[in-house]
């Protein structure tokens, strides 16, 4: 069962319930203040019967005339004034009925007789007649007399009745009228909703475009609102999931493809030294070649697992002495410069900078390398270190080849080469600058790369 239905259910439920207990009371109510003031009606008319019925009484007596016949006759009297209320007079004494005559032969109850107090009240019903029964002593001369005043309501049973069958159609065809309005209303009350779930399905199904729409401010367009803000997140959160998982794959491609060209060179030279008669000096030559390839495999494993624990864990930091950081860098690519004819210029602007010594060294090393493979033959390549209390910049500048605004866009991917063959031929992983990125990443920096084609980069990092 949805959610609107069982709104409706009870809603309508609950109405028809209160509606109804509040028609029933204010009708029961009404009907009990009627009966009330028939009781007092009947109570009055009961008084006013027994004083005039006494005052006759005493007159008779005072007579000598105080007959079973003329008090018949007086009670005829009374009576009949009352004829269009249908009431009925009953008088006994202590043994027998007085009036109406068709009662003489019956017996009086022993209930009736000295038990009556000076009057009596109450409601009974007869044949299926309500009525008011009023009982009380009548007149106290040579004997007791006592009466019995009933008054039928079968005009007001009449009259009640009707109106109950006019409650229960009123009651039915209002809480049907009520029933097909609180239908519509909750159907419309409920359409955003029902939005909502085919957006939520339509997401569920892989269409992470899906939103909806609300209009006005109430809770449920609020809830349209957070649910758009919730699958925006999930939009960008999958997109970034897919392409991490795009990353994750195109690394293990690269990986792979990596391994396979020095696992192949030292495959194939490890199977012709031993199968082939080879000469000691060619043997010498493969050795050369094969331990090449290994101390390439070796760099590329340990970079790796550099990369792979700065992803798991915090670094250490310290103050470092910017010129100790400039003597390691110079020892470290000296034979590189020197090789490739590229000057290297270190300046800094500061003493100190704050971060992990060894990491800035890589990171340092990795940067300067590719300037240096950048510049060719001949070259310049410049680093500045500049700082504040609050930031610190270094700058790496050559002026070689530059680089395209493709090739800066992929430039920190693993196993990246701007130029494949060189690089693959000079032993270069593509791992330095992704190892940068990650190092920056750690001392919570930025690496900003800026280059032309032809005219060199320059990287700026700020810490």
């Amino acid at each position: 069962m949805k959610l609107w239905q069982k709104i409706y259910l009870i809603t309508i439920g609950i109405f028809v319930v209160l509606l109804n207990c509040g028609i029933y009371l204010v009708f029961h109510m009404t009907y009990n203040k009627n009966i009330i003031l028939e009781q007092q009606q009947a109570e009055t008319e009961f008084h006013m019967l027994t004083e005039g019925i006494c005052r006759n009484f005493t007159e008779l007596e005072k007579q000598g005339r105080l007959k079973l016949s003329q008090m018949k006759s007086v009670l005829e009297v009374y009576e009949n004034y009352y004829t269009k209320q249908k009431s009925v007079l009953t008088v006994w004494d202590s043994k027998s009925y007085i009036y109406p005559e068709r009662l003489e032969q019956e017996k009086v109850p022993e209930q009736a007789a000295g038990e009556v107090d000076e009057y009596r009240m109450v409601i009974c019903t007869e044949n299926g007649v309500k009525q008011i029964q009023v009982e009380g002593t009548l007149y106290e001369g040579e004997k007791i007399y006592y009466i019995r005043y009933e008054k039928p309501l079968k005009k007001l049973q009449d009259t009640w009745g009707a109106l109950e069958k006019q409650y229960i159609i009123i009651s039915v065809a209002f809480s049907l009228g009520l029933a097909v309005l609180l239908f519509f209303v909750l159907r419309r009350m409920m359409h955003p909703i029902r939005l909502l779930t085919k957006a939520v399905d339509d997401m569920a199904g892989g269409n992470l475009d899906s939103r909806v729409h609300p209009k006005g401010t109430d809770d449920i367009a609020t809830l349209g609102e957070h649910f758009n803000e919730m699958a925006e997140h999930i939009q960008m959160d999958m997109l970034h999931i897919q392409g991490e998982a795009k990353a994750k794959q195109q690394f293990a491609d690269n990986f792979a493809h990596e391994l396979k060209s020095p696992l192949t060179s030292i495959y194939g030279y490890a199977e012709y030294v031993e199968k082939g008669n080879v000469p000691y000096d060619e043997m010498l030559e493969c050795m050369g070649i094969i331990m090449e390839e290994s101390d390439r495999l070796l760099h590329l494993s340990y970079t790796l697992l550099d990369m792979a624990k700065l992803r798991t864990s915090s670094i250490e930091k310290k103050k470092i002495v910017v010129a100790r950081l400039f003597s390691v860098l110079q020892r470290q690519t000296q034979k590189h410069c020197k090789d490739a004819g590229v000057q290297l210029l270190c300046h800094s602007q500061v003493e100190d900078l704050y971060g992990n010594e060894l990491l800035l060294q890589s990171l340092l090393f990795n940067l300067v390398s590719n300037s240096i493979f950048a510049c060719g033959d001949t070259g310049t390549v410049s680093i500045t270190v500049t700082g504040t209390e609050t930031e610190t910049k270094i700058c790496v500048q050559d002026n070689g080849c530059g680089m395209t605004k493709e090739q800066m866009d992929r430039i920190t991917e693993p196993f990246y080469r701007a130029d494949k063959a060189r690089g693959r031929a000079e032993g270069r992983s593509g791992l330095g600058l992704s190892l940068c990125q990650q190092i920056v990443q750690a001392h919570e920096g930025t690496m900003t790369f800026f280059s032309e084609t032809g005219k060199g980069t320059t990287v700026v990092v700020q810490f």
